[in-house]
């Protein structure tokens, strides 16, 4: 049975719940609902985690989810931790992101590949011994206000206006979570990465 870690980036802490940086959490909150694996904290893997054999269109997975603890900056420690303590080598570790550059309505799949400024994927690199071969899911948050005005934009909650899009946003982060794990990044990039689920 094909065992996958799939973490969600953001930061910890009301504050930061439902900004755009935290979409990675809002995904991983939606899979595991959808799929009752219910997270629990564990301090010594800086992180809150959740573990089930999972049926997913009849094939069964073992699946564990990953909410770090440390700020986004810092994940790799959390995910460093989870693989090393679950025996999985990156090739099983799916990471779901914002990504600033997407503007809100596209997501992208990509495999080994650099982390193009994500503070968190470049965290989790660097952790990994500047192993690259994971797949990521990166959701955006655009359009990217650029230069001093990101890191504030970032950190601000979605609009009401575009709350019904998010909502499309989250339901199509989590088929193309199903389609990584079940058909592998390659399927999913084919599958999701022109969509533009404003233009729908």
């Amino acid at each position: 049975m094909q065992s996958n870690l799939i973490v969600g980036l953001g930061n910890p802490g009301v504050e930061y719940e439902n900004t755009r940086h935290n979409i990675g959490f809002a995904v991983l909150d939606a899979f595991g609902e959808k799929y009752k694996i219910v997270g629990k904290q564990k301090d010594s893997l800086s992180c809150w985690y959740g573990r089930e054999k999972t049926k997913i269109k009849d094939e069964e997975h073992d699946l564990v989810l990953c909410w770090p603890t440390t700020f986004m900056n810092t994940s790799g420690s959390a995910v460093q931790k989870m693989l090393s303590w679950f025996k999985l080598e990156p090739k099983n570790l799916i990471v779901v992101h914002d990504e600033v550059a997407l503007d809100l309505g596209k997501v992208r799949v990509s495999f080994n590949c650099s982390s193009a400024g994500h503070h968190g994927i470049e965290s989790i690199i660097q952790q990994l011994g500047g192993n690259e071969e994971f797949t990521r899911l990166r959701v955006g948050i655009g359009p990217d206000p650029g230069g001093d005005k990101r890191a504030d934009y970032v950190l601000n909650k979605f609009s009401p206006a575009e709350k019904e899009l998010l909502q499309s946003v989250v339901e199509c982060s989590i088929n193309a979570l199903e389609t990584i794990i079940l058909k592998g990044a390659g399927e999913a990039m084919n599958k999701y990465n022109g969509l533009d689920l404003a233009k729908k």
